[in-house]
């Protein structure tokens, strides 16, 4: 009986422990996430799960989550391998009670691959839209022997290279760059798209960027910037590149320049120097710079940052510009020409630190300027119509502007990533000296006869010293409120409150020359006032993004206080604001490559204390100023609607887009006329707010791509119209403006030739109800081709020419026929010494020609300067990325 009963208990036991055992190998669900360095999910990873008696396998999907349903122990080692990715190992031990675990994000970095003489051929996708990301393909595009990162953005649809190196993407400027998801440097875009060499770049992805925070919580509202990220080909995330460069050139001008940058993946050590002289008869200048920087990884999860620049320089230009003002009583011409020269001292220097964990977010900076300017000035002013004077003046200023500012700025993940906190905090301090010699003659004439009546001669010295200081601060909290793991995607509400306060001190002392040689302090020239500025932010919004779609939208609360106390006097002023804007932004990708974007937001701006303090501001004799204490905030809205789609077997892209803004409380200048003490007509300007200031507008671009992504037909143009709103001598008025433009490009890259063409016609008209009819009609008709022809790697032939006419002007603009012609040659092993000639405006018709519109008054500029010119420049270049100098290891295609 025994016997059988402890055969029971010993089958009972066996039973137990088998069912606990299977129990065990089904109650465990892992889950997670794979992203690589820009947090953006990756498909097709390899992932195994080991326990002690099992192996598990898996892939990431187009979401880049995994899952393991089922898992027979709570510890367990997780390994993943992807292409292009170091691999990834870790033990994990989950809590026993959960019967469902959702792992951290792991994030993969990119790993060299080395490639010899591997050529890879698949079908390229020249452009890939996504709902954040443009992303083109270089493979797609032509790259030549020692062309460069700028030349390449030159073949894009949607970007555009300016003479500078600017770049803009879809209208907007592009303002920070990376590589491999990774600051690169100083992330000045200019400079290093012109040192970078093309043939290393794999993918070139136009970003919007809402922050390094928000991508670490989420949170993305507001205006995004745009980033330029470089994805570079397996091995060449690493190099040595710089050189040394000299010109000179038949208008008198020199120019000596080096540098060199050490690129090891994420540490990076930069230098820079240059040197230039020009003396003609329209520019004199003497300009130095010397640059230096760092960036390196002191741990896995932090890096530091450092820069230090300094420069000087003398400067001396010449300028013409044209200024008309419509007014009931009259119409104010006022023709000025001046000469400027100055001398600048300055110095920068930043230093920051960055990390990121899993779970915490935190980046600090401090940076420190100086600059001292010296700079003298001789102007003359014309003025006919409603007002006949002359002004004469000539000035000398020295001015001293030290600042200091920074910032720290920290976050985390919270409850297994459902909630994440996040805290800042800025300050800053600056302060200014100034001191200014000005000597003023003004010729008054008869309004009748034009016979000069009398003149006024006016000597002052201006001491002004200003001391600013701010500190601010931030908390934001956000909520999930969707289950991680939740494949659907993610959505959460988030709370903020921001806070800023300043001070401002500005003490100003006038003392005038009397003719006799006396000097005497005028206080009703100067001023002495202090300026306090406290505002605060409160805001409210709901964020979700799933595989698709995106958008979030809010409620932003902004009261704000400015008080300020005139020192002299004793008297005060104070004003209230409470401001009140929405925020909302969507995105969504639409199948077969494209996608739309809907962004609204809406911001306040309190007036400047310049423009609300009560005190007469003396300093423009012809011109008073006195501030309006009533002034209330301007509320600022924007809205902008995007449109793109490249279609693969057409090769056809579509970009659109429509944008608006309008305003509440906006604040315009009044200007009336009153008479002096020698019974002339000068201008006194007060501040008014109106509500009607609006500009819609819409662009558009068609780009057909043929001949292997070779050749490129584009036709582009936008519209917009502006409606106006502002005072003349107290009464209301309007003015609307319209600007058309359209234009043509052709553009056909070869690897021995290159040939771009294009055509396009402007045409801006400008009604103003003062004159109760249309005042200005500006048409510009403009055609622009270049040619390159590349016979072999060591020679290259460029030329270039552009014809405009222009209608509507006031200023004699011309018709400028702008011819260019320049040699290139390359010497020594890698092409590395380059000789250059280069010669500009053969014809010497160019000039710097602008012109600008500001409620009712109409400026046109002219900068004079040397155009016609021949340029000789010999340059070392040092280029040397991955294993081979000047070279990518093989032809190597990158498609997803």
């Amino acid at each position: 009986m025994r016997k059988s009963n402890n055969l029971c208990f010993l089958l009972f036991f066996i039973l137990i422990t088998f069912s606990f055992n299977a129990l065990a190998q089904s109650q465990f669900k892992i889950s997670g996430h794979v992203t690589d360095s820009l947090r953006k999910p990756i498909e097709g990873v390899s992932i195994q799960l080991i326990t002690d008696k099992d192996t598990l396998r898996s892939n990431s999907d187009s979401k880049g989550n995994f899952t393991f349903p089922k898992v027979g122990h709570n510890k367990f080692y997780l390994s993943i391998k992807a292409l292009g990715y170091k691999p990834y190992a870790s033990i994990y031990e989950v809590e026993s009670s959960k019967k469902s675990s959702n792992l951290d994000p792991i994030m993969l970095k990119t790993e060299s691959i080395r490639l010899e003489d591997v050529e890879v051929k698949v079908k390229i996708d020249p452009i890939k839209i996504k709902k954040d990301t443009i992303e083109y393909n270089a493979c797609a595009y032509t790259i030549r022997e020692n062309d460069k990162v700028e030349d390449l953005l030159k073949q894009l649809q949607g970007i555009e290279v300016d003479e500078k190196g600017a770049v803009t993407a879809m209208g907007k400027k592009m303002t920070k760059l990376r590589v491999n998801g990774e600051d690169f440097f100083t992330s000045n875009v200019e400079d290093y798209i012109r040192q970078l060499p093309a043939d290393i770049i794999a993918k070139l992805q136009v970003i919007d960027d809402y922050g390094d925070e928000a991508n670490f919580t989420g949170i993305k509202i507001g205006t995004p910037q745009k980033m330029l990220n470089l994805v570079t080909k397996p091995g060449m995330d690493k190099g040595i590149f710089g050189g040394m460069n000299v010109n000179s050139a038949t208008n008198n001008a020199h120019n000596l320049g080096t540098n060199g940058s050490i690129w090891k993946k994420t540490k990076q050590i930069g230098f820079s120097g240059r040197y230039g002289i020009t003396n003609n008869e329209f520019s004199q200048m003497n300009n130095g710079a010397l640059n230096g920087n760092i960036r390196d990884k002191i741990s896995k999860e932090f890096s530091v940052n450092g820069s230090y620049n300094f420069s000087s320089g003398t400067n001396k230009s010449i300028q013409s510009n044209y200024l008309e003002t419509f007014n009931p009583q009259g119409t104010i011409n006022d023709l000025r020409e001046s000469t400027n020269n100055s001398n600048s001292l300055n110095n920068n220097i930043n230093l920051g630190l960055n990390g990121a964990t899993k779970k915490n977010y935190f980046n600090a900076s401090l940076a420190g300027s100086l600059a001292n300017i010296r700079n003298d000035a001789f102007s003359t002013s014309n003025k006919t119509g409603y007002i006949k004077q002359d002004l004469i003046s000539n000035s000398a200023s020295r001015n001293s502007n030290p600042n200091l500012n920074g910032s720290i700025n920290w976050s985390r993940r919270l409850a297994n990533n459902k909630r994440s906190l996040s805290m800042g905090f800025n300050f800053g301090s600056s302060g200014g000296n100034s001191n200014s010699t000005i000597n003023d003659i003004i010729r008054y004439y008869n309004e009748t006869t034009n016979v000069l009546v009398k003149d006024s001669l006016l000597n002052r010295l201006v001491d002004n010293n200003t001391s600013n200081s701010n500190f601010g601060g931030n908390i934001q909290f956000s909520n999930s409120l969707k289950k991680v793991d939740d494949s659907s995607g993610y959505s959460f509400i988030n709370f903020s409150y921001r806070f800023s306060v300043s001070r401002s001190r500005n003490l100003q002392t006038t003392s005038v020359t009397s003719p006799l040689g006396n000097s005497f302090v005028v206080d009703s020239l100067g001023q002495d006032y202090v300026s306090n500025f406290i505002n605060q932010n409160i805001s409210i919004g709901y964020n979700t993004n799933s595989n698709r779609i995106s958008y979030n939208f809010g409620l932003n609360f902004s009261p704000s206080i400015i008080i300020g106390k005139y020192q002299n006097t004793g008297q005060e002023l104070k004003n209230y604001q409470l401001n009140f804007s929405p925020s909302a932004n969507l995105s969504y990708q639409i199948k077969d490559n494209g996608n739309l974007s809907f962004g609204y937001n809406g911001y306040t701006n309190s007036p400047d204390f310049n423009k609300l303090q009560p005190v007469r501001n003396n300093n423009d004799v012809q011109n008073l100023i006195i501030g309006n204490p009533d002034l209330k905030a301007t509320s600022s809205h924007t809205a902008d609607l995007s449109f793109n789609k490249f279609s693969t077997k057409s090769g056809l892209s579509i970009m659109a887009g429509l944008s608006g803004t309008f305003a509440i409380n906006s604040v315009v200048s009044n200007t009336v006329f009153l008479r002096d003490t020698l019974n002339s007509l000068k201008q006194q300007t007060t501040y008014e707010n109106v509500n009607g200031i609006y500009n819609v507008g819409g662009n558009y671009s068609f780009n057909k791509r043929m001949l292997d992504n070779k050749l490129s037909l584009s036709i582009n143009g936008n519209v917009a119209y502006s409606h106006n709103v502002f005072y003349t001598d107290n009464v209301l008025n309007r003015s609307s403006g319209i600007n058309v433009s359209n234009g043509f490009r052709f553009n056909l890259n070869q690897k021995k030739y290159s040939f771009n063409t294009s055509a396009s016609y402007s045409f801006s008209s400008n009604t103003y109800s003062v004159m109760n009819q249309n005042i200005k009609n500006v048409q510009v008709v403009a055609l622009s081709g270049s040619v390159s022809w590349i016979p072999d790697k060591h020679f290259r032939v460029n030329a270039s020419a552009s014809k405009s006419l222009n209608f509507g002007y006031s200023l004699y603009a011309g018709n400028p026929l702008l011819v260019n012609m320049g040699i290139n040659t390359s010497f020594l092993k890698g092409n590395k010494l380059l000789f250059s000639v280069q010669a500009n405006d053969l014809f010497n018709q160019g000039a710097l020609f602008s012109t600008s519109i500001t409620n009712n008054s109409i400026s046109e500029n002219r900068t004079r300067f040397i155009s016609r010119f021949v340029q000789a420049t010999l340059s070392y270049n040092l280029s040397q990325f991955g294993n081979k100098k000047g070279k990518t290891n093989g032809n190597f295609n990158v498609d997803e």
